[in-house]
């Protein structure tokens, strides 16, 4: 992933820019150069102890108030980043939830000045458009950097001293527009506006100290329920991307945050644990899942040990996400020098001089090197959502809608690693307007539409132990009938020229004909391949690689 100014300086020279570069931040690249530092372990607290989940009704008090959208079927799940002219055709993916591009509706955006009225029109534009296309539950980011009212523009975006009462008026006039209560509403306004992330990530991207971010949230969450009772305010999205690679217990959370690099840490656990004490000030906690797909077991299993520990319960949203870029946060075409990239799970640092390879091959446009990683992400993607339900996640905004053009730039070697190539979509931009035209499709898209279908409406995913754990089976319960996904983590680096590992599966299955069906994984493909599979005696066997299958009775 590459660096913010880097960015900055590519804008500068770049038209077309302008308008990709709402999409790019995703990529957390900014280097760091604070520290973090050693945190404590705050003393347990009584009160609620119990672990929330998706899957129950068990929801905390300020959610209750809130009355939080969280259906019979689970999790929510949304695209991001949303861009005018895409909503029509991503309607198609039958996704409840989307999220626009965060700092697009910045305060210094959409107020220029103290004394200016504010212009809520891009905002209007993306909630008419997306709630015109069906999208149920909009995501809004609201950043509070602005030229004006910020106590410093590129290091600290809480207001400045006396602009805190403007700061809440401007919260509270864009949760009154939307939240469809017939007061000062936005026209034409289909349903109410409620999740609102009160900055963009904890990380650079939101790089005030603790103090004073947890001061505007206050002041935030204040002036959004003061309009609306349905709002849900959620906290800037933690970031935690390589802190749990080695999977560590509770005593070893402090050294492990204290070992991610400080290109993806701008904050130290002890300020995040800043945040989390004050439950009163956010109604669901937020981190962004950027590193491979089972970081978020671990990430959930720390959160809900944190929350347990203060005697409070609360949903956990994953606010963004990316597929894992394998390398991050710097230059992924270079095996030497201090330019180079974070290494990211599953990847290791043995395996930097291939990976270097395999990405020039990506930015010199190998079609079997950008197909594989199309490929690559479908699988990738798809895994996220199935293990954050697993987990109990109520909402999870999947991404990328397109590609991130900037990325894919020989100049910038491949500074955002597979992440770049990894959108759903290949899209067209007429430069100043945002508007897209999407001129193709990608894997992830059609993947995300098929496991949608397989599993909307569903009452329960748990996984199933199986004696090889590298084997990932979770049974699905949906309308009293049971079905299947299954895929094979192959615990290493596995690129596109490697031998595809496999394994056989067996599991009990009552029925006597089972199908079995691949996960999209193809370019150009829209349709998967199905095979019927017998059972022996109440066994099913089937041979199952890194991409997902859906498994499920034959005469259903």
């Amino acid at each position: 992933m590459g660096f913010k100014k880097a960015i900055i300086k590519a804008v500068s020279l770049i038209v077309i820019l302008l308008s990709v570069t709402v999409v790019i931040g995703a990529c957390r690249n900014r280097q760091l150069r604070e520290t973090a530092g050693q945190a404590k372990i705050p003393p347990e607290t009584s009160g609620q102890t119990s672990t929330p989940s998706a899957l129950s009704n068990q929801t905390d008090k300020s959610l209750a108030s809130a009355k939080p959208d969280t259906p019979k079927s689970g999790i929510l799940i949304g695209i991001e980043y949303a861009m005018p002219g895409m909503a029509k055709d991503f309607a198609a993916l039958g996704v409840p939830a989307v999220k626009y591009y965060p700092d697009g509706f910045s305060w210094g955006k959409t107020q220029v000045s103290k004394d200016a009225p504010g212009d809520f029109s891009p905002i209007d534009r993306y909630i008419s458009e997306y709630q015109d296309a069906g999208y149920k539950e909009l995501v809004i980011a609201l950043k509070s950097a602005s030229v004006w009212a910020s106590k410093n523009i590129l290091n600290n975006y809480s207001p400045k001293s006396g602009y805190m009462v403007e700061y809440e008026d401007w919260i509270g006039k864009i949760v009154e527009r939307y939240d469809m209560d017939g007061t000062d509403d936005m026209p034409g306004l289909k349903a109410p506006v409620r999740y609102y992330e009160i900055g963009t990530e904890f990380s650079s991207y939101e790089p005030e100290p603790a103090v004073d971010y947890i001061d505007m949230l206050g002041h935030a969450y204040k002036a959004a329920h003061a309009a609306s009772d349905k709002v849900v305010i959620m906290n800037a999205a933690f970031l935690a991307t390589t802190a749990f690679k080695n999977h560590p217990k509770p005593e070893q959370y402090a050294a492990a945050f204290n070992a991610v690099d400080k290109r993806i840490m701008k904050h130290s656990l002890s300020d995040i644990r800043k945040i989390l004490d004050r439950p009163d000030i956010f109604d669901a906690v937020d981190f962004h899942a950027l590193g491979d797909q089972y970081e978020i077991e671990d990430t959930v299993n720390w959160l809900n040990y944190e929350m347990k520990l203060r005697g409070y319960t609360k949903r956990i949203v994953i606010g963004d996400t990316a597929i894992s870029p394998l390398i991050g946060w710097g230059a992924a075409t270079i095996d030497k020098g201090s330019q180079m990239g974070i290494i990211v799970p599953p990847a290791e640092e043995k395996d930097r001089s291939r990976l270097a390879k395999y990405f020039q091959s990506l930015v010199d446009g190998d079609m079997s090197a950008v197909e594989w990683t199309q490929s690559f992400a479908a699988s990738d993607m798809v895994e996220k959502v199935v293990i954050s339900a697993e987990q109990g996640v109520a909402l999870i905004n999947t991404a990328f809608m397109e590609e991130l053009y900037l990325f894919k730039l020989k100049s910038f070697k491949a500074s955002a690693g597979a992440s770049a190539w990894g959108g759903m979509a290949l899209t067209k931009i007429d430069a100043p307007d945002p508007e897209r035209t999407i001129v193709k499709l990608h894997p992830l898209f059609y993947a995300l539409k098929q496991l949608v279908q397989h599993i909307n409406g569903y009452s329960s995913i748990e996984r199933v132990a199986l004696s090889d754990n590298r084997i990932r089976l979770y049974r699905i319960v949906k309308n009293n009938k049971t079905s299947w996904i299954a895929w094979l983590d192959p615990g290493k680096l596995v690129l596109w020229n490697d031998v595809v590992p496999q394994k056989l599966l067996s599991f009990k299955a009552d029925n006597t004909n089972i199908a079995v069906e691949s996960m999209i994984s193809k370019p150009g493909q829209t349709i998967p391949v199905q095979y019927t599979a017998k059972t022996k005696k109440g066994v099913a066997e089937i041979i199952i690689t890194p991409t997902p299958v859906f498994i499920f009775d034959f005469t259903q």
